[in-house]
Parts: C-alpha cells; sequence; structure tokens
C-alpha cells in the first residue's frame, strides 16, 4: 500500500507540473514496462529544468541506474540538439539518488522535502504531495487530468508554433515589398535599370564601384510573379521549419553566409550580368534541411528527389543563376557543420577562410566583363528623374573611371 501511494504521488506532482508549468509526458519506449515507477515530463521553453523524472521506491536499481538517466538525456538533447538541464524528483526515500549526485534532485514526500530547494521555480509541488485514501482512484484520476492537460498544452503549442518563424515571414515581406516597388518603376523604366538601381549584384556597381552590399542586396529582388511565387514558397516551407529548429540567430546566419557564397561564386565563374533571387540562400538551405533529417535517419533521400528533380529541371531553364545555386549548396554544407558542431571555433575559421578566400579572388579580378554603358546610363536616368540629380552626375562620373580602370 506504501508504494501504491507513492504512485499515486508521482501522478499529483506530475499533474501540477504538466498543468502549471507547460511540461508534458514523455514515454520512454524501451523501458515502458517500468511506467509504474517512473515518469519522464519534457517542457523546451522552462527557464531551469527542461527534463524532469519523477521515480517512487520501486525497481530501486533501476531508478538509480546512472547511466541509462544519462543515456536518456543525451538522447533528449541530441533529438532537440540544445543542452537540456535535468531534475530528478524522487517520492519518499531519503537515501536516494547517491549515484545520480551530477544531477540536481528533490526528495518529496508529505509534509518533507530535501535536496535542491525549487521552492522559488515550482513553489506548488510542494504542496502537491497528499497521502491519498484510494490510491487507485487517485491514480486513475491524476492520468485523466494530466491526459487532458497535455492535450491542452499541445493544442496551444500548434496554434504558437504558426507564430514562430518572425525573422522568415520579415525575409520574406521584403522580398514582397521590393518586387511591389520594382513593378511600380518598372512602369516608366527598363527593367534592367530598376534592378539595379534596388540593389542586384552587378559587377560594374558591385565591384566597380565597391557596393558590396549588393552581394546581400540582390536576394531581396526578384525577376517576375513567377520568380517570386516559387522562392517565398520554398522559403516559406524550408525556412520557418529551420528557424524553429535552429533559432533565429543560427537560421539568419546560415541563410546570409549561403546568399554570400552564392554571389560570390556567381560573380567569379561568370560573365558580368545582373543577378537577383534569394534561392542561391534557398538551395543551402535546403541542404542543411535534408543533411539534418538524413543524419537523424528522418527520411531517406528518395522522399527528396521530386524536389531535386524539379531544382535541376529549373537550373536547365535560360537566365538561371545554377552557378549561383552551386555556391549556396557549398555554403550549407559548411553551415550544417558550424551549427551541429559544440565547439564553434574550428567551423567559424572554416567559414571565415573560405568566405575571405571567395572575397578576395572577387575584388582582385583584373576586369569588369562585358561592361554596358547603355544600362549604366538608364541607372543613372533613373536617380536623376527621382529627383537625385547631383548624384547622378557623381555616378557618372564614376562610371567613367570604372570603364578606364576595367575596361581591359
Amino acid at each position: 500500500m506504501k508504494d501504491d501511494k507513492n504512485y499515486a504521488k508521482m501522478y499529483q506532482i506530475a499533474y501540477v507540473l504538466v498543468s502549471g508549468y507547460g511540461f508534458s509526458t514523455q514515454m520512454i519506449k524501451q523501458y515502458a514496462q517500468f511506467i509504474n515507477v517512473e515518469l519522464w515530463l519534457l517542457n523546451l521553453n522552462d527557464p531551469k529544468y527542461q527534463i524532469i523524472r519523477i521515480t517512487t521506491n520501486k525497481a530501486e536499481d533501476y531508478s538509480q541506474d546512472a547511466s541509462r538517466v544519462e543515456t536518456i538525456i543525451k538522447a533528449f538533447s541530441s533529438i532537440y540538439r540544445k543542452q537540456l538541464t535535468f531534475l530528478d524528483i524522487h517520492v519518499s526515500d531519503e537515501t536516494y539518488i547517491k549515484s545520480l549526485e551530477d544531477h540536481d534532485y528533490l526528495i518529496l514526500e508529505h509534509n518533507y522535502s530535501a535536496g535542491t530547494d525549487v521552492s522559488q521555480i515550482y513553489p506548488e509541488i510542494y504542496h502537491a504531495v497528499d497521502d491519498s485514501a484510494d490510491p487507485d482512484n487517485e491514480v486513475s484520476r491524476f492520468i485523466s487530468m494530466i491526459t487532458s492537460a497535455v492535450h491542452q498544452t499541445e493544442k496551444n503549442k500548434s496554434v504558437f508554433r504558426r507564430r514562430t518563424s518572425p525573422v522568415n515571414t520579415v525575409i520574406i515581406v521584403i522580398c514582397v515589398i521590393m518586387y511591389l516597388i520594382s513593378a511600380y518603376l518598372m512602369k516608366d523604366h527598363p527593367e534592367s535599370a530598376v534592378y539595379v538601381f534596388l540593389g542586384a549584384d552587378y559587377g560594374t556597381f558591385t565591384r566597380g564601384l565597391h557596393q558590396y552590399w549588393r552581394l546581400f542586396t540582390c536576394a531581396f529582388l526578384h525577376g517576375g510573379i513567377i520568380h517570386l511565387a516559387s522562392n517565398m514558397y520554398s522559403l516559406y516551407m524550408i525556412g520557418a521549419y529551420l528557424e524553429r529548429m535552429m533559432g533565429k540567430k543560427y537560421y539568419l546566419l546560415s541563410l546570409f553566409v549561403c546568399i554570400l557564397t552564392a554571389s560570390l561564386t556567381q560573380d567569379i565563374l561568370s560573365d558580368n550580368t545582373i543577378t537577383l533571387g534569394i534561392s542561391g540562400g534557398i538551395y543551402g538551405l535546403l541542404v542543411i534541411l535534408i543533411t539534418d533529417m538524413l543524419k537523424r535517419k528522418i527520411t531517406t533521400v528518395s522522399a527528396f528527389l521530386p524536389l531535386i528533380i524539379v531544382n535541376l529541371m529549373i537550373n536547365m531553364l535560360d537566365q538561371t543563376a545554377w552557378i549561383a545555386h552551386i555556391g549556396g549548396l557549398v555554403g550549407g554544407f559548411v553551415m550544417y557543420f558550424f551549427y551541429t558542431e559544440k565547439d564553434k571555433r574550428g567551423p567559424s575559421v572554416l567559414i571565415a577562410v573560405m568566405l575571405l578566400c571567395l572575397f578576395v579572388k572577387y575584388v582582385t579580378m583584373k576586369t569588369i566583363s562585358p561592361i554596358y554603358p547603355g544600362t549604366d546610363m538608364q541607372v543613372v536616368r533613373l536617380w536623376g528623374d527621382l529627383g537625385f540629380r547631383d548624384y547622378a552626375e557623381k555616378l557618372a562620373a564614376r562610371l567613367y573611371d570604372v570603364y578606364k580602370v576595367y575596361g581591359g
């Protein structure tokens, strides 16, 4: 009866953590036969402990198996790609957890507690333990309550997840706005001049005028509604998932590095062309997604064959910057290596060296070929038509100097 009461107390504690602190119950499948002596709870957003285990006196050797506990903690940390903190809660055994002393632990009994003080974090659990008169009924009641609470928590999370990719959403909005601006300007000006005016990557301006920011801004411009729609759909599907998986910082860093490697590769290995679109960055993100899923054995290559074939077909179309896509792929592989490594120093050096080599190669190229004075003068006229005549005159003079230096 004593153990049955402790079993009920486990669920009393679990219910408070699930209903009051956002934890959800986790089934450890290979150890399901021991579910009556142990409960695992998970909350990735908890500021202190993301994993909590609750145990009783039953199967003491099992409950104090330190290597098994470490294996499960590492498994959760590997799945969610972050170091998770662990709290062990045990019901009514004061001699418990000598073998798990590397982790915080709490012993709870009615009117008694020992171990780590978490009263400032989860004060309600200290009042949750009660000596039940009817353990069987208590267990059934709390299992039902926990199940209901978990379903409600998951429902709330599903609504929240639809709003957890703000960086990706901002990028999509910027691309759409830039497309609308370009469409408006094209009513009175040539499209090539509009693209260069708005920040497209174009050797005469990027390298000749040292406007290297165009290596990034070109990604936010698109040449037509189909180009925009296809890229935004891909970014919505891939980017939103990766932002949630990697976090805002790593996602944004990965996207920008892939955009940069795509732009530099295109400029180094092709003639002077006007390059725009975020597809190089998307290719890099796709590499990160596929590599991650294959490594974790979530799917196989065959699942991505339709997507791969479609993108190969797109690369065969005229005016597709397939060289930039290759650069984005390389950037994606490097950034996946950076993201998965715990020690970032080595991968950081690799990324810095790669980008530096590409950039040095780009800026030291001797010629810009071919040069298009007609397109350049259209850009100058656009600046003048918009009221920036002084800047237009200075820009024309600077372009003349570029022709003399790089006209080769």
